[in-house]
């Protein structure tokens, strides 16, 4: 999983949904992932695609500064946009964010931190084409905070007919 040589220290999984129904999962009492287990069981997922991030330099700053306890946030947001050039090391933010929501779930297994975000229709009716993970002082506005990862994933939500989930997975 992780090979910081090339800067590659987890990945993602982005799956789309039919509209409505993670929410209806989630509002029965479940959280995201499991929710997305038992959709997953019933076979209601309609797309599912892995990639490989890049672990940019402000993300390496970032885990530099916890570790030598700079005053800094966790890691808050994913942000999807619509712009396919390749992920380079000293990107900063996305080439053209197109919608951000705040991370539904946050949880560790073993050496592995597993990021989870749930974008309704509403948020993702666009050509999914690059995803980031942002922190330390990230909010809805777009390009805010620090660019943790960034990786391409793509998936043609313009009907806006499926909710997107985004699953990344970092591990140490």
């Amino acid at each position: 999983m992780i090979d910081l040589c090339n800067n590659k220290i987890g990945f993602s999984t982005m799956r789309a949904w039919p509209k409505g129904l993670l929410a209806d999962l989630m509002a029965g009492g479940l959280a995201l992932p499991q929710a997305i287990k038992v959709a997953k069981t019933k076979r209601l997922c309609s797309f599912e695609s892995m990639a490989h991030n890049l672990f940019v330099s402000s993300g390496k700053y970032l885990v530099i500064d916890f570790l030598i306890g700079e005053s800094r946030t966790g890691l808050t947001y994913h942000a999807l946009g619509t712009y396919d050039t390749a992920p380079a090391v000293g990107n900063t933010g996305l080439a053209m964010e197109a919608s951000r929501n705040t991370i539904t779930s946050a949880t560790r297994s073993g050496s592995n931190m597993i990021l989870s975000t749930y974008f309704t229709a509403a948020l993702s009716t666009f050509y999914i084409k690059e995803v980031g993970v942002f922190g330390n002082g990230a909010t809805a506005t777009p390009s805010s905070g620090t660019l943790f990862c960034r990786y391409l994933q793509s998936f043609d939500n313009t009907g806006g007919l499926n909710d997107v989930t985004v699953e990344y997975v970092f591990g140490l």
